[in-house]
């Protein structure tokens, strides 16, 4: 009887193994586990991931508004600062805004606005072309260079020193902000 003992043993568990096998309400494919270890399924799982993406990116509104600044009637390109006296600057230029601007220092154009704005004052070292809000109310177009408390709202590209003194190096200017359609 001892002997029989091991035998049963292994007929039942053949049996229980073998009754599994069969069972309709058990997957019959591979776990997802097991398929992501395969080099086809990781490329697969990419795929997909990067076609979500693609698809979920918001789309650039080519159609937005831009700012536009005038220097006595010149179009500068300026790339404009991302805070808040930028936005309500946006917001203020939907009417052209137009503001006479004078010489101070040597190095810079000053003039008032028509109404205060959002300041986020910062000490800085300014460059040739950057633009700046001083005390709220002031706009500072720079030819030259001065270390100060200012809001940065933008920064003039594409002109060299030579050329933004040519522009702004005399008693007088008229800076013009208003949005135009891209």
């Amino acid at each position: 009887m001892k002997r029989h003992i091991p035998l049963v043993l292994l007929l039942a568990v053949i049996l229980c193994l073998s009754g599994c096998a069969g069972r309709p309400d058990l997957p019959t494919e591979p776990p997802a586990s097991a398929t992501e270890d395969t080099p086809q399924a990781a490329e697969s799982e990419k795929s997909t991931k990067m076609t979500t993406e693609e698809t979920t990116m918001p789309e650039i509104d080519t159609t937005e508004p831009i700012l536009l600044l005038t220097i006595d009637g010149t179009a500068v390109d300026v790339q404009w600062e991302n805070n808040a006296a930028v936005t309500e600057l946006y917001a203020l230029a939907q009417n052209a805004i137009t503001v006479n601007t004078s010489a101070y220092g040597g190095f810079e154009q000053v003039g008032s606005f028509p109404q205060s704005f959002s300041r986020s004052d910062a000490q800085m070292t300014t460059q040739p072309g950057d633009i700046v809000l001083y005390s709220g109310n002031q706009l500072v177009v720079f030819f030259g260079s001065n270390s100060w408390s200012y809001t940065k709202l933008g920064h003039i590209s594409g002109l060299s020193a030579d050329e933004l003194a040519a522009l702004l190096d005399k008693e007088q200017t008229v800076i013009e902000l208003q949005l135009k359609s891209k």
